[in-house]
């Protein structure tokens, strides 16, 4: 250890208890509890006992092809070898991890040619994958497969998918099939254990979307639909429609288990079952969520007080400053807690593959560096759909937004004329305009998703991007402009006091309605609206489905469960967390802009965010779909709008204090430009302090950085092993 302290990392300084924090952060035994070998074969052996003959093939060549397996596996009752070859529908169906629904007119020959990649042997350009279709009732439309795989088959995948697993020393390192022995961390692990539901919905679907064209292979049997080499033909048929819909059914036992812990308010968030269950993505929005619901503890505690205080002596200027403090400091320190997540779910090191999206478009030509046949689609149309298309549609809302904003204040004036500055009717413009907003931030969110599809950006990565700066600034517009025009225009802040209390409170109410109440009347009604309005295809596919027994394509039994659970979930809801994450955006806007004239504006955000973590784990668990798990590392693109958020922030908070009265008393000696340049330094000091922030606050923690080493000397160990 002291060599490797030494010789490894020397500008590391490691304090005496690194190894305690190391093993407390990660979850370190603090003794060895590694099985014995003899249990591990036994496992080993159960399994291919499971999987048949296929599964031992399979390792058999994996150990050829990987090094020397570090476990030698002992003799068991093997069952008769299955003589079809893998992917034959022979093998026993486990657990549906992928669900796939071809359109109404999709020609049988493509669908035959589709399922026989997927069952196809890795070697021929198939996946290995088992396939079963589901069987007919008298009110099916469409052809609906369900797909696994074996176990083996997962754990051949993630290998080379790259994932990140614990090891028996505790360290995070690349998964490696042939080292299986390594990554049983404790006694009680099955070979289940070592992938996540999570993990086996994302390998499933990474395997779909690995089914390439091969060179010969110009178009989708039956169809118009053009292929080109190595162009996905699971995102091809999406593209085209061909297939309808993909999705993941839920683990009704696991999603219980979960929901029980989950939506109980007494009990802290489990974030890594979340994580385990519903992928990284969703695991790291609830743990922002819940991070940032604790971290305006400090602001509501402040707001309290900065109450109390001001009937006595104006806070404002102090209170300016600490919300500027305390939003850099939290943003930083969400930094440290997302790298934590990151390297204990394996996603630290991930990079974004430079994979076209499932909707991109263009036409056919050689690719300048592999010189296959790619869809190309000039730059500069891209560029043409954003400055001349997108940018005006943006300016035509913000245009909107402004006239919204100013007519409300005409229509305040209006009505004080008519029924005095006191009335209770004075307060009618403002719920309005906080019911526009409300309604209007749902059509925005299908504006910006519209707009970026016609943008068409390459990659899955551009396009997030893309999208999420539509939404800000969009949503910027929409629910600050009137508190802009209020403060600095208006120059009044009680008004700016009430109309910002409004919106917020009037806004967080009415979006907690629609995103609860809108899918739960989905999934009671939506099903016998389906029955009521949809005409069956059931002697067309019958005639379908004789065709598919012919080449040996199983069927799941008609009284399996997943049958009838496919059939209530087909119709839910799907959940993503864009808008989850524009809700929290544009509440942290309402804390950090105004809130030093607002005491009470962060106590309402708790408020709200304590009652919706709940919520949201109900809904989530209840009535949507399985959202497709997506690996991540950090929050995205959200990152950087919270931190623009966070630099616009101190623009307002000084212009407040510019405009606040006890800070024009006290430079009342003092020249306009003299005031004026005091408060360009005042505002330049902050920024600096952020920077200051910024710097002194590192992005990654101590323990992680230690253990990112250790992985790094026990790789080279290992393969140091190997070598000899």
């Amino acid at each position: 250890m002291e060599d490797f302290k030494e010789n490894l990392i020397p500008s590391l300084h490691f304090a005496e208890n690194d190894e305690e924090e190391l093993a407390e952060e990660i979850g370190l035994p603090r003794r060895s509890t590694i099985p014995s070998m003899l249990q591990r074969n036994s496992q080993i052996n159960v399994l291919e006992q499971l999987d048949q003959s296929g599964e031992r093939n399979n390792l058999g060549e994996l150990r050829q092809r990987k090094g020397t397996v570090r476990f030698e596996r002992s003799k068991a009752v093997r069952s008769e070898p299955d003589k079809s070859g893998s992917g034959t529908g022979n093998e026993p169906f486990g657990e549906s991890l992928m669900v796939l629904e071809f359109g109404e007119s999709a020609p049988v020959e493509a669908i035959q040619w589709i399922v026989d990649k997927m069952r196809g042997r890795r070697v021929d350009g198939g996946m290995e994958l088992i396939v079963r279709t589901e069987p007919l009732s008298k009110d099916s439309q469409t052809t609906i497969f369900h797909i696994s795989a074996t176990h083996m088959k997962l754990l051949e995948i993630a290998d080379d998918m790259g994932f990140m697993k614990r090891t028996k020393t505790g360290i995070i390192r690349n998964f490696n099939v042939a080292c299986l022995d390594e990554f049983f961390y404790d006694e009680t692990m099955s070979l289940e254990d070592i992938l996540t539901p999570a993990d086996r919905q994302i390998i499933v679907k990474y395997a779909l979307e690995s089914i390439k064209a091969a060179e010969d292979e110009h178009r989708i049997p039956g169809t118009k639909i053009i292929l080109y080499h190595g162009q996905s033909i699971i995102q091809a048929a999406q593209s085209a429609e061909l297939i309808t819909n993909l999705y993941s059914l839920h683990d009704k036992r696991k999603l219980k288990e979960l929901r029980h812990r989950w939506i109980k308010p007494a009990r802290v968030q489990p974030i890594d079952e979340i994580r385990d269950y519903f992928g990284e993505s969703v695991g790291m929005y609830f743990s922002f969520l819940g991070f940032y619901t604790y971290a305006l503890v400090v602001p509501t505690v402040f707001g309290f007080l900065q109450l109390g205080l001001s009937e006595e002596t104006e806070t404002v200027p102090f209170f300016c400053v600490f919300y500027v403090v305390w939003m850099k400091v939290f943003l930083e320190l969400w930094k440290r807690k997302s790298s934590s997540h990151a390297y204990r779910w394996g996603t630290i090191t991930m990079t974004n593959l430079d994979e076209p999206r499932v909707g991109y478009y263009g036409k056919l030509a050689r690719d300048p560096i592999t010189g296959k046949w790619t869809p190309q689609y000039p730059k500069w149309k891209t560029y043409v759909q954003m400055y001349c298309v997108t940018a005006p549609i943006i300016l035509l809302c913000m245009g909107i937004a402004a006239f919204v904003t100013i007519f409300q204040f005409y229509v305040e004036a209006y009505l004080a004329e008519l029924f005095g500055p006191d009335a209770y009717l004075l307060y009618l413009p403002s719920v309005v305009n906080a019911i526009y907003i409300a309604v209007s931030t749902l059509a925005y969110d299908r504006l910006a998703t519209f707009l970026t599809d016609k943008e068409n950006h390459r990659t899955q990565s551009q396009y997030e991007r893309h999208r999420v700066n539509k939404l800000i600034v969009l949503e910027f517009v929409n629910n600050f402009l009137c508190l802009f025009y209020i403060a600095f225009i208006l120059q009044d802040m009680k008004m700016l006091k009430t109309q910002l209390m409004m919106q917020l409170i009037v806004l967080q109410f009415l979006q907690n309605v629609f995103e609860n109440l809108y899918p739960y009347l989905k999934k009671k009604v939506g099903l016998k609206i389906v029955r009521m309005f949809v005409k069956s295809n059931y002697e067309k596919l019958q005639q379908a489905h004789e065709s598919y027994r012919e080449i040996g394509l199983r069927s799941l039994d008609a009284d399996d469960p997943r049958v009838i659970q496919n059939r209530k979930e087909t119709i839910l809801e799907e959940y993503n967390t864009y808008d989850d994450y524009l809700e929290l955006y544009i509440q942290f806007g309402y804390v950090v802009l105004f809130s030093s004239v607002a005491p009470l504006t962060a106590f309402w955000a708790i408020l709200n965010n304590v009652i919706e973590i709940r919520l949201d784990a109900y809904k989530l668990c209840s009535f949507f779909k399985r959202p497709f798990a997506r690996r991540t590392k950090n929050i995205g693109a959200w990152q950087l709008a919270f931190e623009t958020l966070a630099v616009i922030s101190i623009l307002t908070n000084c212009g407040i204090l510019y405009l606040s009265p006890q800070m024009r008393e006290l430079g009342a000696g003092f020249s306009r430009e003299a005031y004026t340049l005091t408060f360009l330094i005042i505002e330049h000091v902050l920024l600096g302090l952020t920077w200051f922030i910024y710097k002194a606050i590192p992005d990654t923690p101590h323990w992680v950085r230690v253990a990112l080493a250790k992985a790094e000397h026990e790789s080279r160990q290992a393969l140091k092993r190997e070598e000899h």
